[in-house]
């Protein structure tokens, strides 16, 4: 495979995609750095600081989406790790292979979150990292997870979230001013 074809195929579908956005192009970017770093071995792990280093990406929450939404248009594969030592797997597709390429949902997906309520409730293990994200402990996330996990996800009106993150501020913001 040749790397200098892959970085200009992927521009080149960049400029046919009005879904991505230059922190996507970022973050793509930084991710071919660390592929070049690993001598193009394929899949090669991450260490998110670095991707978000080299695509001068500041917010997690962005990182999280960009590196997403990547993935759900195909130009990665992208296989997350829990474990705070071990990074997460990426791979850049070799858009030249019609085999993975037609396998995804690259045209008809639609990433931008419609308005409807598409909520997911979200695994103990996203929460757990989003926590330790954080600098907080693995007990407030169980505990956070453990409360609206008993209330089936349901806020005090007995409203269905829309995203177990801002429910997630609000419970560590409230902790924070409880502990004041």
């Amino acid at each position: 495979m040749n790397q200098t074809k892959d970085i200009i195929n992927f521009f080149e579908h960049v400029i046919k995609d009005n879904r991505l956005y230059p922190s996507h192009i970022s973050i793509y970017v930084a991710l071919f750095q660390c592929w070049s770093k690993n001598r193009f071995q394929t899949p090669f792990r991450i260490c998110r600081s670095e991707v978000m280093k080299l695509g001068k990406i500041k917010s997690f929450g962005t990182y999280h989406r960009c590196i997403k939404e990547l993935h759900l248009a195909g130009f990665i594969v992208y296989s997350p790790s829990y474990d705070a030592y071990k990074g997460s797997l990426v791979e850049i597709i070799d858009f030249d292979n019609p085999e993975i390429f037609s396998n995804t949902a690259f045209c008809e997906q639609e990433l931008s979150i419609q308005k409807e309520n598409h909520f997911c409730i979200p695994e103990f293990c996203e929460v757990e990292l989003y926590f330790k994200e954080r600098d907080l402990l693995s007990s407030q996330a169980n505990e956070f997870y453990s409360f609206y996990d008993s209330r089936d996800w349901k806020l005090s009106g007995g409203k269905l979230m829309n995203s177990w993150q801002a429910a997630a501020r609000n419970w560590i913001a409230k902790e924070g001013r409880q502990g004041s």
